[in-house]
């Protein structure tokens, strides 16, 4: 992780396969941007983080980039994507925004360049309207992906995040598990009880780790609902 110089942090982002290019990294900390950097592999995990922007310095636009793209937005991470590469097809970069990438950017390019679509990607989810969930002490920013209670916050996957999204919009309300298969999992696809169980142990490691005083309750034979804090 690198560290601004001076002031306080405008946003922090994150290089996919950054070259070492001195110049842009002196942009970003003159400009009070947080950045960390990644190697290129074939997938984008960044599960442990949250991030303003991703910059994939891909190395070409080939099908292991598209399918990275895709698994990403798969997972229920919306974050914006700035992905850079090299001489390409215009087949090639409608297929990497098709994917799921908010812009595409040829290389070489300036700093400048890069700092201006960074800057225009982190202001694009503040001014969409993202919508706020809460009950008792729990936030969920849906746009982030994001539950946040009296310890912090914690990013959630796709199928968490639909998970929590159904239990914040009824609190108390108790859910079938039929209901909860056909919404997370979709109508015909393969859902048994213990991937629904596998999921809400996982959401409630998440309560937990956020410091949240609400509980997931299983109702015996019928399905779950959130007991909300006290």
């Amino acid at each position: 992780m690198v560290t601004p110089i001076g002031g306080d942090v405008l946003m922090r982002i994150l290089l996919i396969n950054a070259e070492q290019d001195e110049r842009l990294f002196a942009t970003f900390k003159h400009e009070h941007i947080l950045y960390d950097q990644q190697p290129e592999s074939d997938t984008l995990d960044i599960s442990e983080n949250i991030y303003d922007v991703i910059v994939y310095n891909a190395t070409k636009l080939d099908e292991k980039t598209v399918d990275a793209v895709y698994s990403l937005r798969e997972s229920g991470d919306m974050t914006p994507l700035l992905v850079m590469a090299g001489h390409t097809t215009a087949r090639a970069r409608i297929r990497i925004l098709n994917a799921g990438a908010d812009n595409v950017l040829m290389r070489p390019c300036q700093s400048d360049e890069i700092l201006a679509h960074v800057n225009a990607l982190a202001r694009r989810p503040r001014m969409m309207q993202s919508e706020i969930l809460t009950a008792g002490d729990l936030t969920l920013d849906r746009g982030r992906c994001v539950l946040s209670s009296n310890d912090g916050e914690v990013r959630l996957s796709g199928k968490e995040l639909q998970l929590v999204e159904m239990f914040l919009r009824e609190p108390g309300q108790v859910l079938p598990r039929e209901m909860l298969h056909q919404k997370v999992w979709g109508a015909g696809r393969d859902a048994t009880y213990n991937n629904i169980e596998v999921y809400l142990t996982l959401v409630r490691r998440k309560l937990r780790a956020v410091g949240s005083k609400a509980e997931l309750i299983s109702e015996r034979g019928i399905g779950y609902y959130l007991q909300e804090a006290e």
